[in-house]
């Protein structure tokens, strides 16, 4: 996973301004502003991707889209999705809703040695989608691995803006479950700071705590057994057991949404994992699919969660201790109507054996066959 930290900029910010928040997901850190210096300033400090959120009426206020985090979401944030470093204060966690998206943008600012930060999450993201809201014609560009996240082979790309104010930027897409991280920081002043530091401190561990059902109700995050785990299911929710590469022993695979099939299958298009480590029960991570025309599969030791212009399977790491993308093949079209296909393939679940795709459509198709001919999961709905 990539470090990333957001802080307060030195612009004053009327009452009118604080109001307005950035989008989510809306600008490309890449993409830069057509004047840095001079951009506007959202709420957490980064600058807003369009001038255009600005009423043209003086007197009008947009509603501001941010929340107040729950006491439950509060430990999502700090406790599955980021470590909140040492030493610093003034944290407050808060949540952007999505319309059609039950997951939430989360965000999280605080003060650590004199700068104001910002770090931002969302589960489910497309690929490498730049979650910051940031909008400078950024000075420099890099690259480089967190350590401990993603056991150090987490890729990170970082941007620094220098002007009458400077910005770091570090952002970070965890590709195996899905998950968008950013950190940034303004002052006026970042010669020698270095944000790759506070995002490395932010990891917050191996037993990372997702957003799932069966530990809401259980209010733990191991198990027994899988008959416990099954014990916390509910009228309507469901469980199958598979066998996964990478693990040795069933899977135990549960959801709380469950939908005839046209083949007549109690499919998913979303579902936990839960399997045996150091001889408990705990949750190996999340799979998901578009939706109902692209239910939950597996075949041959693999599950797929496949969208409509991505083919995404899944197996377990080296150490059978959670979910890792065996192939992710993105399908894009650009305003033109012309398509492009990039993404990587893995023979085996290690890191290494990770080869870049550079086919076309016919070699494309030719992977989303092993979907349509993997069977659809059929789970046994609880009464």
């Amino acid at each position: 996973m990539r470090k990333n930290i957001f802080c307060k900029t030195t612009v004053l910010l009327t009452m009118a301004a604080m109001l307005l928040m950035t989008g989510c997901g809306n600008g490309s850190a890449g993409d830069g502003a057509d004047s840095a210096g001079s951009s506007e300033v959202s709420d957490n400090g980064g600058a807003l991707e369009s001038a255009g959120e600005t009423s043209e009426n003086a007197g009008t206020q947009l509603a501001n889209p941010w929340r107040d985090a729950t006491e439950e979401e509060v430990g999502y944030i700090t406790e599955g999705y980021f470590k909140i470093p040492e030493g610093a204060t003034n944290v407050v966690c808060s949540a952007m809703d999505k319309e059609g998206d039950e997951k939430p943008l989360y965000q999280v600012t605080f003060d650590l040695d004199g700068n104001n930060f910002t770090a931002r999450v969302e589960y489910g993201a497309e690929d490498y989608a730049d979650i910051s809201g940031m909008n400078y014609e950024w000075t420099s560009t890099d690259e480089g691995k967190l350590a401990g996240w993603g056991d150090g082979n987490m890729e990170a790309k970082f941007y620094r803006y220098v002007g009458d104010e400077c910005a770091d930027l570090c952002t970070w897409y965890d590709i195996e479950i899905g998950i968008a991280y950013s950190l940034s920081t303004v002052a006026k002043n970042l010669d020698g700071f270095d944000i790759q530091a506070v995002a490395e401190a932010m990891y917050p561990g191996d037993d990372v705590l997702l957003d799932d059902f069966v530990q809401q109700a259980a209010q733990k995050e191991t198990f027994e057994s899988f008959d416990e785990v099954i014990s916390y299911l509910t009228e309507g929710q469901g469980y199958a057991y598979i066998n996964v590469i990478g693990h040795e022993g069933d899977v135990l695979a549960v959801t709380d949404y469950v939908y005839k099939n046209d083949d007549k299958t109690n499919a998913s298009i979303g579902a936990t994992l839960y399997g045996e480590v150091n001889g408990k029960i705990r949750s190996l991570g999340y799979v998901g699919s578009a939706g109902t025309a692209y239910p939950l599969a597996a075949s041959d030791g693999l599950i797929y969660g496949c969208n409509p212009h991505s083919y995404e399977v899944y197996f377990f790491n080296p150490d059978g201790t959670g979910l890792m993308m065996k192939d992710d093949i993105t399908e894009s079209y650009d305003s033109a109507g012309n398509v492009s296909y990039y993404g990587f393939t893995r023979e085996t679940n290690n890191f290494d054996d990770t080869v870049e795709f550079t086919g076309g459509e016919a070699e494309y198709n030719k992977y989303w066959e092993n979907y349509f001919n993997a069977e659809v999961i059929n789970f046994t709905v609880v009464k």
